[in-house]
């Protein structure tokens, strides 16, 4: 058996850094590492110098390193595996230590950190094997703390040998490292310092100096000094080079303290891409509209209550992200029906092509098919090609609405309904067998503002004048070849022969079927400050957002927006706020709860309001009162108005034979009844309470917008606008989508331009089953304030109204609504 010479000299430091070089390689010594530090490390190989570390770790990593010492005349060999599990950093490691000097022996070692990303703690268990006894009987433990409260610092504090463990003599001292790492010019270079000392121990411990530096993507270059600042410590230094492939990188570290070189070689292999020496002059990413629109979770999991982010908001997250990385040079979208994309959001998506474009990216556009929405997208790119068979219905827009006023007269159903204004024509889809002059001169005016604004970007991004547009609409549906000849397209591939186009599209660059802006190991020290995205996107109604059953609709609820902006207005790291409104409308005192909360936000955080498709009635309530109000030119707004429907359900039980009686104390006890119509006294009683609730809607608007209540009257009464003529009216402050918004909540923050922000959604729906305990709030104030209503009413006429194109049973049921007086398909 090796005798251990030297340990009567060790003052118990658990070493794996650059000051281990010249000791002798006796536990609880294991393999050195690179050059390093305990506030630096932040991989598998931080079991074995601070386990916080291992709590940075976002995906899986295998580490192996072969060191060599010539001093010591030792050979050490070490696998470190790491991975992130249940959200918790986790390590497991083997090191196999021979030596001509000292016994061998092996460390196998395991480790977990948890916390959030600036503050991280960790724990480990090291446990020693040999034939010598003495080494054999130890086991160890580490307990380390690991803070990145900025981009510029980390610190960390580590014991190690915390149970200060001794068998047979031998006694392992409890040690402590108290490390500082600074990046004062960014993540490019990194300065690192230890102070290393044993118990009771201090003023003999060794400080320690690391370096890394990044020379040019993918090569990395450190170096390490340490020493002590009493007699006996010897000097020690160690340098590093670092070459990173991706998922495989290789390091080889050198240095000694004077009587010997030490070696180590590090590979990494790892799940997670680390950026890496360029080759070629960048990537070319493919960018599936459809496939990234079509998420979500399934039916029976939404039923279960599991959801998922916004598909449309990932998806314009994605193209920010793509816009800024300098990887990407050129993009091809693949497109086909864009689901859940009206004409705001087609907007906002040709005009995030055209910044993709002004980032320096190619865009080229590869249609499998597609209609006028389509192709206002695809005429933003610098090349737009079709699929041979791709069917192209190109042919101009129309509105369409349904009416079913003749079949509840068929059925004995009369519809009451109490309403301010001409143009608040809610309900005349059930009343009326056609158009009334108001809806149509609405329907007339939008979709003239839609044309026209469709056309001049078409020009503008394909060249092609309104003439030649419509000789192109003149043929109805269009085949691929008919559409490059009337020159909407640039040209006609099949798809066995797309490969090979896109080497000719982009020559020089390298195709990445599996791009993601963010695909990379980042290396960034704190926590980026965010901007929140809180969505109001479907029917606004009470309790908690979610999507209906079987995905047929989606649900804003006022109890998940309230707290979305209450937990982004105290959040710290939130700088500003984004209120992203897709809806037209809802319950009324479900919007005037949002409209309250974000008055309350303001007070503390800019709040800028995004509109995507529609924004109207409760929509452009919840949003009117932001800092700043932000449409598209083809949003649908406005709408200011209320109403309240009932229907009257004593034909029909005529024609069933079902009757009804009624007794009653108080002559409108009955008003909300859904069995007989309402008496004129009846009717002048709701008419009262919506003229006092529309009063209530007008006075905001005019106060948040700055206007004179008798203007905001003048373009309200139920009326919707486009967006571009909403801002000629004073009812928004400027066109722009997401991405306006964000410019618009940074300047408004003050917040550098340099500065890298995240936008996080806050508030997403969920699932049916989650939302159905309600929001207790909201239901106690409409308990307050409203009488008791009736029930939904029957699921057959909730499935009738998505067969006709209502989108939503919200409008059945009973109360004050906020909505937009009709629901309409523009194609």
């Amino acid at each position: 058996m090796r005798q251990l010479p030297l340990l009567a000299l060790l003052p118990g430091l658990a070493l794996a850094q650059t000051s281990s070089i010249d000791r002798a390689p006796a536990p609880p010594l294991g393999i050195t590492l690179p050059p390093t530090n305990a506030a630096l490390i932040d991989e598998a190989p931080a079991l074995s110098l601070n386990p916080a570390g291992l709590g940075f770790q976002d995906a899986g990593q295998l580490f192996y390193l072969h060191e060599r010492n010539l001093e010591s005349d030792a050979v050490g060999d070490a696998v470190f595996l790491g991975a992130r599990l249940l959200g918790l950093g986790a390590g497991f490691s083997l090191e196999w230590i021979r030596g001509e000097n000292a016994p061998d022996y092996r460390k196998t070692s395991f480790g977990l950190s948890l916390g959030p990303r600036t503050l991280k703690l960790g724990a480990a268990l090291h446990d020693f094997s040999s034939d010598d006894r003495r080494i054999g009987g130890l086991t160890s433990w580490d307990v380390g703390l690991t803070a990145r409260p900025y981009r510029f610092l980390s610190l960390a504090a580590v014991a190690q040998n915390l149970n200060a463990p001794e068998s047979d003599g031998l006694k392992l001292r409890r040690s402590y490292n108290f490390g500082l790492g600074l990046r004062p010019l960014g993540e490019r270079y990194t300065l690192g310092v230890d102070w290393l000392f044993a118990e009771g121990g201090f003023r003999e411990g060794l400080a320690t100096y690391t370096l890394q530096a990044e020379v040019v993507r993918g090569l990395r270059l450190g170096g390490g000094l340490s020493h002590g600042f009493v007699s006996g410590i010897p000097l020690a230094l160690q340098f590093a080079a670092t070459v990173d492939l991706g998922h495989a990188g290789l390091t080889y570290a050198a240095g000694g303290a004077g009587n010997g070189l030490d070696h180590v070689l590090q590979v990494r292999l790892s799940s997670e891409r680390y950026p890496s020496i360029r080759g070629g002059g960048g990537v070319v990413a493919l960018l599936d509209l459809d496939d990234m629109l079509s998420g979500g979770v399934s039916p029976a999991l939404s039923l279960l209550g599991f959801s998922e982010v916004d598909p449309y908001l990932r998806l314009m997250k994605f193209l920010d992200l793509a816009t800024r990385d300098e990887r990407l040079k050129g993009v091809v979208v693949k497109m086909e029906g864009l689901p859940g994309v009206g004409w705001g959001t087609a907007e906002e998506l040709r005009r995030s092509l055209l910044r993709l474009r002004e980032a320096g990216k190619k865009v080229v556009v590869v249609m499998l098919s597609g209609d006028d929405r389509s192709y206002l997208v695809a005429s933003a790119a610098d090349r737009v090609y079709a699929l041979t068979e791709a069917s192209l219905p190109i042919n101009g827009l129309a509105a369409t609405v349904t009416f079913l006023g003749g079949t509840m007269e068929k059925l004995g159903v009369q519809w009451d309904v109490a309403r301010v204004g001409e143009y608040k024509t809610a309900m005349e889809q059930f009343t009326r067998t056609d158009m009334s002059p108001a809806e149509r001169e609405t329907l007339d005016a939008y979709l003239d503002s839609q044309v026209t604004h469709y056309e001049k970007a078409v020009e503008a991004g394909r060249k092609l004048s309104v003439e030649r547009q419509h000789a192109a609409w003149a043929h109805g549906i269009l085949s691929s070849k008919r559409a490059q000849e009337a020159g909407l397209l640039d040209g006609v591939v099949s798809a066995s022969e797309l490969d090979a186009q896109v080497a000719e599209w982009f020559p020089g660059l390298r195709f990445h079927p599996t791009y993601s802006p963010r695909d990379e190991r980042e290396d960034r020290w704190g926590r980026r400050r965010r901007i929140a995205v809180v969505p109001v996107l479907g029917d606004i109604t009470g309790g908690r957002s979610r999507e209906a059953p079987l995905g047929f609709a989606r649900v804003a609820g006022a109890e998940t927006v309230v707290r979305a902006l209450e937990d982004a207005q105290e959040d710290p790291s939130v700088v500003a706020i984004i209120l992203r409104v897709d809806s037209g409308g809802g319950d009324v005192l479900a919007s005037d709860q949002m409209y309250r909360a974000v008055l309350e936000a303001k007070k503390h955080k800019p709040v800028i309001a995004s509109m995507g498709d529609t924004a109207a009635s409760g929509g452009y309530y919840a949003a009117v009162a932001a800092d700043e109000v932000l449409a598209e030119p083809t949003t649908l707004t406005g709408s200011i108005g209320v109403f309240y429907p009932k229907p009257a359900l004593e034909g029909l039980g005529a024609k069933l034979g079902v009757s009804q009686q009624t007794l009653k104390r108080g002559d409108m006890a009955d008003l909300l009844d859904w069995w007989k119509p309402w008496t004129p006294e009846q009717q002048a009683a709701v008419q009262t309470w919506v003229d006092d609730s529309y009063d209530t809607f007008i006075t905001e608007v005019a106060r948040n917008r700055k206007m004179d209540k008798a203007k905001v009257d003048a373009v309200a009464r139920g009326r919707v606008w486009s967006g571009s003529d909403a801002l000629a009216r004073g009812l928004v402050d400027g066109m722009g989508g997401l991405p306006e918004a964000v410019a618009a909540a940074r300047k408004r923050a003050k917040v550098s331009p340099t500065e890298e922000l995240d936008l996080d959604v806050m508030g997403d729906a969920r699932g049916f089953l989650s939302g159905l305990g309600g929001e207790p709030g909201v239901h106690a104030l409409a308990g307050a304030l409203l009488p008791a209503l009736p029930e939904r009413p029957p699921e057959a006429l909730s499935v009738l109204a998505r067969e006709v194109g209502l989108g939503s049973a919200e409008l059945l049921r009973p109360g004050l609504k906020a909505m937009m007086p009709f629901r309409v398909r523009i194609r």
